[in-house]
């Protein structure tokens, strides 16, 4: 990964965006040098919130040379997705497209995997841009109130205006190892509801917590380590925690942006779970490690991905912009089928070809 402070694109690039109400929503557009060339497409939220900057970031990109059709805007439902990721094949077809742009920043979780799944069956390269918010919600400050309190779904502490369920998509989905016991591979966030909710529905034999660790508001970590305080204790022998402090991290965890940590721990329980388990993956983390759920999901289709729903957000989810980064994957079914040279040496200790 590496900075990006400006987005040229030419002919044949294209830059996928779900604009969503958060300020960094606008961060990619805003990047993007005068005069571009290159398509858009820009998905549709629904249900619908009106405080979506959709037309916002039409018009800045529009203004900037980026054309976009009105047939180049899709719906997207965040608890149906239904036949999305054929009308965006449809799209990125259409317009000829060899390079595309993901903006990450404002897009689901689920639809990030969509988005990136469809963009490897047409054999695309690939560039993820992701912009990281400024300030998130709750504060430091309202963390350690509601924690003093022990009162861990007070309003001031919930960030999300509810839980919708278990979104479930066909592309994503694995009868392998049916009748086996289930491992699920969890990110935690700061709902631990989705988790709840999670378990509530698919039933795992095993539960495997992945801790996110953000890079700046370093708080964060010991925050939704305490928030899953209880259903780490409920499946307390796959969950070891730290000795070595007051705050008992847990020992599984990967950075919140650093994608690469999250596909290596992925890979490890894989190996370790497969032969005898049914491998189910919730990517309910941070936007990077979906993506890291989408790498390894491409290596291994066996795996099962059920993905826990937030109704919505708050309004004050996130404010401000701070760094922008750019993730060039290539063309990536040829990235992929490096990685999975290297994978098979380490793991299967297959020569290299």
């Amino acid at each position: 990964m590496s900075r990006c402070d400006t987005l040229t694109l030419h002919g044949r690039d294209l830059i996928i965006h779900a604009p969503g109400f958060e300020d960094r929503t606008m961060a990619i557009a805003g990047l993007i040098t005068d005069s571009a060339a290159g398509r858009g497409i820009l998905l549709d939220y629904r249900p619908l919130n009106l405080t979506n900057r959709l037309t916002d970031v039409r018009a800045v990109l529009s203004g900037k040379g980026v054309s976009i059709d009105d047939t180049d805007i899709l719906i997207y439902d965040r608890f149906s997705p239904g036949d999305f990721e054929r009308r965006l094949a449809e799209r990125l077809a259409v317009c000829d497209a060899e390079r595309v742009f993901v903006d990450i920043s404002s897009m689901s979780k689920l639809a990030i995997l969509l988005v990136l799944d469809v963009c490897r069956r047409l054999g695309l390269h690939i560039v993820v841009l992701y912009a990281e918010a400024e300030r998130y919600r709750p504060t430091k400050e309202e963390f350690e109130q509601a924690r003093l309190a022990n009162e861990i779904h007070q309003p001031s502490l919930q960030v999300f205006t509810g839980v919708h369920g278990v979104v479930r998509v066909d592309s994503l989905a694995s009868v392998a190892m049916q009748g086996q016991p289930t491992a699920a591979l969890v990110f935690m966030s700061f709902n631990d509801v989705l988790t709840q909710v999670l378990l509530n529905t698919v039933f795992p034999g095993r539960l495997f917590l992945i801790n996110g660790r953000p890079p700046v508001h370093s708080w964060r970590e010991a925050a939704t380590a305490w928030i899953h305080a209880q259903v780490r204790s409920e499946w307390d022998e796959d969950n070891p925690q730290s000795s070595e402090s007051d705050s008992l991290l847990p020992l599984r965890t990967t950075s919140t942006l650093d994608y690469r940590e999250s596909v290596q721990l992925l890979v490890e329980l894989y190996w370790s779970l497969s032969a005898n388990h049914r491998i189910l993956l919730a990517p309910s983390g941070s936007k990077m490690q979906a993506v890291a759920c989408h790498v390894v999901k491409s290596l291994h289709p066996d795996i099962h991905i059920e993905y826990p729903s937030p109704e919505g957000f708050v309004p004050e989810y996130s404010t401000g912009v701070a760094a922008v980064w750019s993730l060039d994957l290539g063309r990536w079914p040829d990235t992929l089928a490096s990685i999975a040279e290297a994978e098979r040496q380490t793991y299967l200790e297959i020569p290299p070809c």
